[in-house]
């Protein structure tokens, strides 16, 4: 039921991540992906919520991807590896040979996540308090981030709130090609946009769309999904009028966090008042420095970690993995 599902996130999580919304499990179900939402209960009190992904892999196996999750209730934490039991038990019934995890925290003493596997989804992030008053908000911005935002005022931008697909993959085909990163497939963006979860925003300058963002609202975190630009415009500064419109209709919406889904880790410095440090070659060191402009909190997962179901089987997942890569 999707109002209980996604009420114990409301209710009982103090970030509610979108990916185990039961709206996003419906932008996968719309991809032709298969998905399971799992709840791990006791004396009739859920302890922890998953919504998993399963993908068939060799020989008709397959595995459980659980991303940004399993979300467990806080009061529970203690019992991390009890639930990660059941969930490891039910799944091995479903012939998974691994469970790919993202926690939301680790415990040092468990040695239940100690895999690590490459991070699918961004470990690190920054996140925006939205409780904050205008003037709040923009006094922690970057002197200038505020005037990129002014002066993008100035330049008579019209923000559109209009879904339109064919506008957002022609300036993200643009940006990628320019960025040099992988796009996703175009029906994957068409399934995104159809939720009513997403919204776009996009600038333009009498009818030429010059920037793009999408975003994704869950319970109380608004989250930045996506953006792009067409980088003629690049003087009119729009990607900081977006984001400033972004934290607005968060605002609007009644959400406590505003999410900014990506940036690079960072990395500890001995001297503490540096701010935030991290690998500018890093794949996100592009947009990090965008992004810190607008006052975030650096926020930090364990990452994407594997699980073991079937040894003997993932060993060989493995070694073909390789091979593969090789040819």
């Amino acid at each position: 039921d999707q109002s209980q599902w996604d009420n114990w996130f409301l209710q009982k999580i103090t970030i509610t991540p979108f990916t185990q919304s039961w709206a996003w499990g419906d932008i996968l179900v719309a991809e032709g992906k298969k998905i399971e939402r799992l709840a791990v209960v006791e004396s009739g009190e859920v302890i922890a919520q998953a919504q998993v992904v399963y993908t068939r892999i060799l020989f008709g196996w397959q595995y459980a991807f659980c991303p940004k999750g399993p979300t467990v209730n806080l009061r529970f934490k203690n019992e991390e590896v009890r639930i990660y039991q059941l969930l490891i038990k039910y799944l091995k019934s479903k012939k998974c040979i691994f469970f790919r995890t993202e926690p939301s925290f680790l415990n040092l003493k468990s040695k239940i996540l100690n895999l690590k596997s490459i991070d699918i989804n961004p470990s690190a992030t920054l996140m925006l308090d939205l409780s904050k008053g205008e003037d709040q908000l923009l006094a922690g911005m970057h002197p200038k981030t505020r005037y990129n935002i002014h002066l993008a005022e100035k330049k008579n931008l019209r923000v559109s709130h209009e879904k339109e697909l064919d506008v957002f993959w022609n300036l993200m085909t643009k940006t990628g090609s320019r960025d040099k990163f992988g796009l996703h497939h175009k029906s994957h963006y068409e399934k995104v946009l159809a939720s009513p979860a997403v919204h776009q925003l996009t600038a333009y300058q009498d009818r030429q769309a010059t920037a793009c963002a999408i975003f994704v609202v869950f319970g109380n975190t608004f989250t930045y999904l996506y953006g792009a630009s067409n980088y003629e415009f690049r003087n009119l500064m729009a990607p900081y009028l977006l984001q400033w419109e972004g934290i607005n209709m968060g605002q609007d919406l009644g959400c406590a966090w505003y999410d900014f889904f990506g940036v690079a880790p960072q990395i500890a410095q001995a001297n503490t008042n540096e701010g935030y440090n991290y690998d500018p070659k890093h794949q996100y060191g592009g947009v990090t420095r965008f992004k810190l402009g607008f006052g975030g909190t650096g926020h930090q997962d364990p990452g994407t970690f594997d699980i073991l179901v079937n040894k003997l089987k993932y060993a060989i997942y493995k070694v073909l993995r390789r091979l593969r890569r090789l040819f």
